[in-house]
């Protein structure tokens, strides 16, 4: 078995995961997208990593699959798609994140429930919790009334609807706290995008907050354009950071894989998760996420496992839903053990 075939068959917890990012050329296929969009998926595929064109590319299809999901049926049809793609690389554990959208035929609630339905509608095959997103870039206004609908949405599905998430372009808008102060209070877990770019008195805010989780979390280490000060608070609150490598390379946050800043937190021991973050945007899957890391980081082949059983930690689930993913993460270890004492090819 060779190393990608490991990465595949070791069963996955994803925890950063972006709906309208994470569908595929096959699944805007399926929403009849016309042919002529569909090439940015095409021309993507035959770029080199860190080309600016591929990254020009990348920021196309965001526009793309969002314009695809603009009515109740595609974005519902899209949902389906993007768990069932998750569920064939083997994926147990999902949590997917996207922005409550009204378009001219689709409330805001009207999203969001197409979104629950299909989750709904996988529960017998696989786990999935749903974040519900503010974006940065828009008013305190706006946001507080998306806040209304998310909390309200929250007591009609309190067993799917699990987390509040801050995402958008981080170099525009705010961090509006008093937001996920009333989240926090109304019993939503907190993911923030933080650090992506540097802005140390955002990330100082931010990591005294105290979110369950951030994302990214680039530019906190001093040797990633941090400095000691966030890198001090940071180790000190040792709040989980979702890592997203081929993200990150693609969007030039971090030069390459083998320097991504995941080592700055495997060196000094501290929580992390690897995920896809847009496994459609950027042509990418948990498996490929993880042999990266495998690859460049120096990581023994039971990180693969014990990757599963330290991110269903940092999930939003209940405590006996990760109890139960836990336990069967641990048998699957224990039946599977020589798996990771074989010589694999890379």
């Amino acid at each position: 078995m060779d190393l990608f075939e490991l990465c595949k068959k070791v069963p996955k917890v994803e925890l950063h995961a972006h709906l309208n990012g994470s569908l595929s050329e096959k699944t805007l296929t399926t929403l009849d997208v016309p042919q002529h969009l569909l090439e940015g998926y095409q021309i993507i595929n035959n770029l080199a990593v860190t080309t600016p064109e591929k990254l020009n590319e990348c920021f196309k299809l965001f526009k793309i699959a969002h314009d695809a999901t603009a009515s109740v049926n595609s974005i519902y049809v899209a949902t389906k798609h993007v768990i069932e793609e998750f569920y064939k690389d083997n994926v147990i554990y999902l949590e997917l994140r996207t922005t409550p959208r009204q378009e001219s035929n689709m409330t805001k609630e009207e999203y969001i429930a197409a979104v629950v339905r299909a989750i709904e509608e996988s529960k017998d095959f696989i786990t999935v919790k749903l974040i519900l997103s503010i974006d940065r870039r828009h008013s305190m206004e706006v946001s507080k009334n998306a806040l209304n609908i998310i909390l309200e949405m929250h007591e009609m599905y309190p067993d799917i609807i699990k987390g509040i998430d801050l995402c958008g372009d981080p170099s525009q808008g705010t961090f509006h706290e008093n937001l996920f102060i009333e989240a926090r209070n109304s019993g939503l877990k907190i993911t923030l995008h933080c650090g992506e770019i540097k802005n140390d008195q955002e990330v100082l805010q931010m990591l005294k907050f105290k979110p369950d989780r951030i994302g990214h979390g680039t530019c906190i280490h001093p040797n990633y354009e941090g400095s000691d000060e966030l890198w001090k608070l940071y180790k000190s609150s040792s709040i989980p950071t979702e890592c997203c490598l081929t993200s990150n390379v693609l969007c030039g946050t971090t030069s390459t894989y083998s320097k991504h800043h995941t080592r700055e937190w495997l060196q000094d021991e501290l929580p992390f998760c690897i995920n896809t973050d847009d496994k459609g945007v950027f042509n990418t899957s948990a498996s490929e996420e993880l042999l990266h890391a495998i690859e460049n980081l120096n990581l023994p082949k039971t990180f693969l496992i014990d990757h599963s059983l330290s991110a269903i930690e940092y999930a939003f689930a209940s405590e006996k839903e990760k109890m139960k993913i836990k336990e069967f993460l641990m048998d699957w270890k224990k039946q599977n053990q020589g798996l990771f004492n074989e010589t694999v090819s890379k």
